[in-house]
C-alpha cells in the first residue's frame, strides 16, 4: 500500500517538471526585435540666402545730353537745363553732354539758323526730364516745321514787289519776322498768323493765315 501510494507522488511531481520544462524558452530562444526601432530621416542642409543687392545711390553725379530737332534733322542751335525752380544749370550747343547731379530738369533750346527755322524759335520741352544717378541721360526738343510760299496776287496777276510782317498769333507768339517775294518754300512754326502787308505805297492788314505742320503749301494772299 505504501509503495502504491509513493509511486503515485513521484508520478505527479514529474508531470509539473514537464510543465515547467515546456513553457521555459531556454538559452537559446532569440526574441523578434524585427520593427520595433524607428528610424529618424536626417533633414537635407536648406540652401544658403543669396546676398541681397547693394541699393543703389539716391543721388550723384550724372549726365544730360539735351539736343533740338527740325522735323527729322538735326536742328542745331542752343540748349538749356533748368533746375525745379526755373534757374539754368548748364547751357551750351545742341547735342552737349552735361554733368549735373541726378534729379528732375527742363530743358529748353533755340533755334538760331533761319535756314531751318525763318523765325528761329525756342521751345521748352512739356514736362520734367528725370536724370538717375550715375547714368547718362538723352533728352531731345522737337521743333515741328511747315514750309510754305507766299503768293501776293492783284486780280489773276502776281504783285512782284511786296513785304509781309507776321508774328504766330496765341501765347507763345513768336518774335515778327519778314517774308519777301521768292520761289522758294520757306521753313517756318506751324501755327496761326497775322501781320502787315506793304505793296505799291499801300498798307493792308493781313490775318488767318494758318502753316500746317508737315506740309508744304501755297499761301495765296489776294489784295484790291
Amino acid at each position: 500500500m505504501r509503495r502504491t501510494i509513493l509511486l503515485s507522488l513521484l508520478l505527479v511531481v514529474g508531470g509539473c517538471g514537464g510543465d515547467g520544462a515546456a513553457d521555459d524558452p531556454g538559452e537559446d530562444t532569440v526574441a523578434d526585435t524585427s520593427g520595433s526601432e524607428s528610424v529618424t530621416p536626417v533633414p537635407e542642409p536648406e540652401p544658403e540666402p543669396e546676398p541681397e543687392p547693394e541699393p543703389e545711390p539716391a543721388s550723384g553725379p550724372a549726365q544730360l545730353t539735351v539736343s533740338n530737332q527740325v522735323g527729322s534733322a538735326d536742328g542745331g542751335g542752343t540748349v538749356q537745363v533748368l533746375d525745379e525752380h526755373g534757374e539754368v544749370v548748364a547751357e551750351g550747343e545742341s547735342g552737349q553732354t552735361f554733368n549735373v547731379e541726378s534729379g528732375t530738369y527742363r530743358v529748353r533750346g533755340s533755334i538760331t539758323d533761319a535756314a531751318l527755322l525763318v523765325d528761329t524759335p525756342t521751345h521748352e520741352l512739356d514736362g520734367y526730364v528725370t536724370v538717375p544717378p550715375g547714368q547718362t541721360t538723352t533728352s531731345s526738343i522737337s521743333f515741328p516745321v511747315s514750309h510754305v510760299l507766299i503768293n501776293v496776287r492783284r486780280g489773276s496777276r502776281s504783285v512782284a514787289r511786296w513785304r509781309l510782317q507776321i508774328h504766330r498769333d496765341g501765347r507763345e507768339a513768336g518774335e515778327t519776322i519778314t517774308v519777301e517775294p521768292s520761289s522758294e518754300h520757306i521753313p517756318i512754326t506751324p501755327g496761326r498768323y497775322s501781320g502787315t502787308l506793304r505793296f505799291g505805297g499801300q498798307q493792308i492788314e493781313v490775318s488767318g493765315l494758318i502753316f500746317q505742320g508737315g506740309a508744304r503749301m501755297s499761301v495765296p494772299i489776294n489784295v484790291n
